[in-house]
């Protein structure tokens, strides 16, 4: 069953200057609005036959009608070839890598002219299935010694525009000498001139920025040898000669700096630690407070820091009863020594596990540390401390007081003295 079409007609006020078809005539009013949207329907209806279709007026229109239509299903099919075409010729040319104009690669020791190699290699080797293909590789492969050259040398990093000027002039025989577009190549004679001399002007001039006397002669001697493969190209290779730097340079080869790769800074971040580890390991085989694994792994575990550190107070608090009872059996040195070790460990792990984070006003560990300096503070006092036990806090405490938490957070805040 085919289409059904229905019509009405109607007449639309314009109001804010707003247009919906052709201005009526002044004879169309608000008075007469409703008789002419009726009279001019009846006509529409008595004009709406077949016999209407025959009149050549119609036909004329008709035909209009047919061509438009066709028009715009031929623009549409172009268009749709286009973005066929088009998203065709992206996904080719995302293919490729395309680096800022300013990438330098990350390494101490990476060889700048082996990397920027492998980018030029694939430019080089695209096949392009268009003279407009072909246009896009000649200016991605113009861009290296048109922007990045220069604006590698603005920066002062010299060698690696003079990598990436050595890496271009050792491609550019593998673009302008391939067979396969060998007819597009052709048309284009004058740019590839342009492309081969700036190539080797970049060259030149990134060695001189450097100031490089070793790279000058490797590039005095490339240019004597790559000049011998442009001989079928007029006066190309008495250009590429022209250019050879012959004059020594004097001084030192401008400083740059390198930036590490990831697994540089990796590694500098293992031998860091390693060699922190050392120092550690070092000056704890000197310290007069050696560790006491207890309370590293049950009072210090991190699993125990919560606000204000609660929970290694309350445990500090056990730990404290547990030196009161050697004080009082008279086992004053031990008692001094788990004292100092257990400062010692809040010290540590204070800076290490950043407890700093974990409470506003009240460092609830430096408590108990507080309780113990009464402790021994009162038992000086009382003239229960032997000798060799006041010396021996005298020393140690002077050790916390050089420690990490001390120098640069002020704890612990108390002062102890013997």
């Amino acid at each position: 069953m085919g289409k059904k079409y229905h019509w009405n007609f109607w007449f639309q006020e314009s109001r804010y200057g707003e247009m919906y078809g052709p201005t009526c005539p002044d004879c169309v009013n608000e008075d007469n609005v409703e008789a002419w949207r009726r009279y001019v329907s009846s006509k529409i209806s008595e004009l709406m036959t077949d016999e209407t279709m025959q009149e050549p007026e119609f036909q004329k229109i008709l035909e209009q009608v047919k061509e438009e239509k066709r028009r715009r299903e031929e623009y549409d099919r172009r268009e749709k070839e286009l973005r066929i075409k088009h998203a065709d010729e992206r996904r080719r040319r995302s293919s490729m890598e395309r680096p800022k104009i300013t990438y330098i690669p990350k390494g101490l020791t990476v060889d700048y002219t082996e990397e920027y190699g492998r980018l030029l290699k694939q430019e080089v080797e695209f096949t392009p299935t268009c003279q407009e293909d072909f246009l896009y590789q000649r200016r991605l492969i113009e861009r290296w010694y048109k922007k990045s050259v220069p604006q590698l040398i603005a920066m002062g990093r010299p060698d690696a525009a003079y990598g990436v000027s050595m890496a271009l002039c050792k491609a550019i025989p593998q673009f302008v000498f391939r067979e396969d577009i060998k007819t597009m190549l052709d048309t284009q004679k004058p740019q590839l001139r342009k492309l081969v001399v700036g190539a080797f002007e970049g060259l030149v001039e990134s060695v001189k920025a450097w100031n490089n006397e070793t790279e000058r002669r490797k590039v005095c001697d490339f240019l004597h040898t790559e000049a011998k493969r442009y001989k079928g190209w007029r006066g190309m290779t008495q250009t590429l000669i022209a250019m050879v730097p012959s004059a020594a340079f004097e001084g030192e080869p401008k400083a740059v700096i390198r930036e590490m790769n990831e697994t540089e800074v990796y590694q500098e971040r293992l031998r860091k630690q390693e060699e922190k580890q050392r120092i550690e390991a070092e000056k704890e085989a000197r310290s007069l407070i050696p560790l006491n694994p207890d309370y590293e792994t049950r009072i210090f575990d991190k699993g125990n820091i919560s606000w204000d550190c609660d929970q290694i107070w309350h445990l500090m608090l056990e730990e404290n009863k547990r030196i009161e009872r050697l004080a009082k059996q008279g086992d004053y040195q031990e008692a001094a020594l788990r004292f100092m070790q257990m400062t010692k460990s809040m010290c540590r792990h204070f800076v290490e596990d950043e407890h700093y984070n974990y409470f506003d006003d009240m460092y609830s560990p430096e408590y108990a540390i507080d309780d113990l300096i009464d402790l021994f503070s009162r038992l000086d006092k009382d003239g229960k401390l032997p000798i060799d036990t006041k010396e021996y806090l005298e020393k140690a405490w002077q050790e916390i007081k050089e420690t990490a938490c001390y120098q640069d957070y002020g704890l612990p805040r108390r002062e102890f003295q013997v």
